[in-house]
């Protein structure tokens, strides 16, 4: 059963395959994806299609997603929970 634990550490994942760096397993919800990852629009994209990919249910919703969203790791986590009836 999936819970916000389990999207966090899938979150987690996806970004540390996009920026190729491991260590991001390891860090705190309130990771800049930004300021500490470098995660761009670009990037946020990717990790919106793969975030769908991974988990299924999940899917981007044009109408609530917003730039708040993309702020940490946390808040990616809350979007996706959120859409996913956590």
């Amino acid at each position: 059963m999936l819970d916000r634990d389990a999207v966090l550490l899938k979150v987690k994942a996806v970004l540390a395959e996009i920026v190729n760096d491991e260590k991001v397993l390891e860090m705190p919800p309130t990771t800049s994806l930004k300021d500490d990852l470098g995660i761009d629009s670009m990037n946020s994209l990717v990790l919106l299609m793969n975030l769908e990919k991974e988990l299924e249910g999940f899917e981007v919703d044009v109408e609530t997603l917003d730039a708040s969203h993309f702020e940490s790791i946390g808040s990616i986590r809350d979007y996706v929970s959120m859409q996913l009836g956590l």
